[in-house]
């Protein structure tokens, strides 16, 4: 049986389970868009966005639930500007199809001899694909439908065994191209890619390392998440507390800032979100202690940007496990979980808790009307419920959402190993498309929000009821406390002339009235400048349930997150370390 390119390309995706694409319409994918469009049938929905970069995050939320994204650009000018996005997807493991239209075959053979150059050209013909061979685990140039339907396959059985994105380039003219149609369903082959399982060993060696450190506490990785084993690490988590009625003798689990909520909140044996570098790790468990991490990774936002192996900590990811010194090249992570779970018996752990010192920093009684980002968090920790779901973006929005509570599984979503700022506006369209019957809430500073703020139009246009809390400080803040955070100190350090001992000019942003972008936009806008103000805006966001919000919510200029603020006397900035006036005398 024959059919077409596009054709093909469109029934795996359906098989796959897509129901939503994302992207910018342009002349080299118009025949893919119109043959899905051409399906009355067809489950999968095309929907624009305001560019490629709000189309591209979306995606990337959507896949994140649903197991698939896929996003359609033009050649090289949307391309481009979506490298970002997949970048992004590729470090965090999130399943994305990026689908690049391209010159004809004819266009490419004339470009090449007579050096004319048509529309979003370079004249190297290999330029798109080039750039996102490194941040895709396939990549392919279809310019012979004879052999399109193995180069698709071979890219989409890719994304399904490695769950990462692939890059799928179709010149013009091939996409009505006859073809053969599909034979049998894809599937990954994740067992495939080792001849031999060293899973039973890793076991061994973590069973091993429990009996000579028997005080066991569990974090709970994002990688449960990415590969659905939630179920899993839950049945792990109830095998090691059979038979422990004592609240106090329970072994239990933490999460970090990339997994948080993968799990819900209110399970009774989840401890806390907490950043576990070195020193706290080690203030942790001691000398008879352990920390077992299961799927988790050692990112900035996880480990503080620490390297925390040693001698009492188990890592299993990555398809990797590391027990102490010991490194086990292939091991499954679900066959990890199963096997330590039916292991259980053979070495009970005793429980390891949390001390006070690495408990989420709550906030503060507030003592005036004053917004904070610390009292902005407790206020919506509050207000959400197991019916809504947080995005936060990177910088002060994430580290204060940290203390957030999360009651349902999958109700919190944060790009934080990338961490690319303006993520979360757009993200939010694709976790609706996602979770229609969730509302979806958004954090992000006033910075990150003048990235992708036209992707409220697509909260809007979708019927969407997404509201989005603009945290208005005036500043790049996080690049500010990074680069010096002596503006954030109360008091500040007095320097010499040499250092500012303001906010730097070059972190300042734009004044824009945030809640009048939806007069363009559509949707409600509200401007909250007091905790009184705040607490009537959730109330009418509360009241109109089916309307999409963006709320300005005006902080003061040098508010930090707590989690911040309880160590920046002791916190060196980068300009700081340079400064031969550092430290100053009596200060610290």
């Amino acid at each position: 049986m024959q059919t077409t390119v596009a054709d093909y390309l469109k029934t795996r995706l359906e098989q796959l389970g897509l129901e939503q694409m994302f992207g910018v319409a342009g002349n080299y994918t118009a025949a893919l868009l119109d043959t899905i469009l051409a399906d009355s049938d067809s489950p999968i929905t095309i929907s624009g966005n305001p560019n490629e970069i709000c189309a591209g995050f979306a995606a990337d939320a959507y896949a994140r639930y649903k197991g698939i994204g896929a996003v359609y650009v033009t050649y090289s000018v949307g391309a481009f500007t979506a490298l970002n996005t997949i970048a992004g997807a590729y470090v965090e493991h999130v399943p994305i199809v990026l689908i690049n239209g391209a010159p004809t075959r004819k266009e490419t053979v004339i470009e090449r001899q007579e050096g004319l150059l048509y529309s979003h050209t370079t004249g190297n013909p290999m330029v798109d694909i080039s750039l996102f061979r490194p941040v895709t685990v396939a990549a392919e140039r279809i310019i012979d439908a004879g052999q399109a339907p193995y180069q698709i396959d071979a890219a989409l059985t890719a994304l399904l065994t490695y769950q990462q994105p692939v890059y799928i380039e179709v010149a013009e003219d091939v996409w009505r191209a006859a073809c053969c149609a599909p034979e049998r369903p894809l599937r990954g082959d994740r067992d495939g890619r080792v001849t031999v399982s060293d899973t039973a060993a890793a076991v061994a060696a973590t069973l091993e390392l429990t009996r000579q450190r028997p005080r066991v506490l569990f974090w709970a990785g994002i990688e449960i998440q990415r590969q659905g084993l939630e179920e899993p690490f839950l049945a792990l988590m109830a095998a090691l507390n059979r038979d422990r009625d004592d609240a106090e003798q329970q072994v239990r689990f933490v999460t970090s800032a990339l997994s948080k909520g993968v799990v819900s909140e209110d399970h009774p044996l989840f401890d806390g979100c907490v950043t576990l570098t070195e020193q706290e790790i080690e203030s942790l468990t001691g000398d008879d202690g352990c920390l077992i991490g299961i799927g988790g990774w050692t990112t900035s936002k996880n480990t503080g940007s620490e390297d925390v192996r040693g001698s009492g900590r188990v890592l299993a990811s990555a398809g990797t496990a590391r027990v102490g010194a010991r490194f086990f090249a292939s091991v499954e992570l679900r066959d990890y979980i199963e096997q330590l779970t039916a292991a259980v018996p053979q070495c009970p752990p005793a429980p390891l808790r949390l001390p006070a010192m690495l408990a989420p920093v709550k906030a503060a009684a507030a003592v005036d009307e004053t917004i904070t980002y610390d009292s902005f968090f407790q206020m919506l920790s509050n207000w959400l419920g197991d019916d809504k779901v947080l995005v936060a973006d990177a910088g002060f929005p994430l580290i204060g959402a940290q203390s957030v509570h999360i009651a349902s599984q999958g109700g919190f979503l944060a790009q934080a190993a990338w961490l690319a700022i303006g993520y979360s506006v757009p993200a939010a369209t694709g976790v609706k498309c996602a979770l229609p019957d969730k509302r979806v809430v958004v954090a992000v500073g006033d910075g990150a929000f003048h990235e992708t703020c036209q992707a409220v139009s697509d909260h809007h246009h979708y019927g969407h009821n997404t509201v989005v809390f603009v945290i208005k400080n005036g500043l790049y803040g996080i690049e500010q406390f990074l680069v010096n955070p002596n503006p954030f100190r109360q008091p500040p350090v007095e320097y010499p002339q040499r250092l500012q001992n303001a906010p730097y000019a070059y972190n300042a942003l734009p004044a824009w009235n945030y809640e009048k972008v939806v007069d363009v936009f559509g949707g409600k806008g509200s401007k909250v400048e007091t905790l009184t103000q705040l607490r009537a805006a959730l109330a009418e966001i509360d009241e109109f349930k089916q309307s999409n919000f963006v709320v300005e919510v005006t902080v003061p200029e040098t508010s930090v997150p707590g989690a911040l603020s309880r160590n920046i006397d002791s916190t060196v900035g980068e300009d700081e370390t340079a400064n031969p006036d550092w430290p100053p005398a009596n200060k610290f």
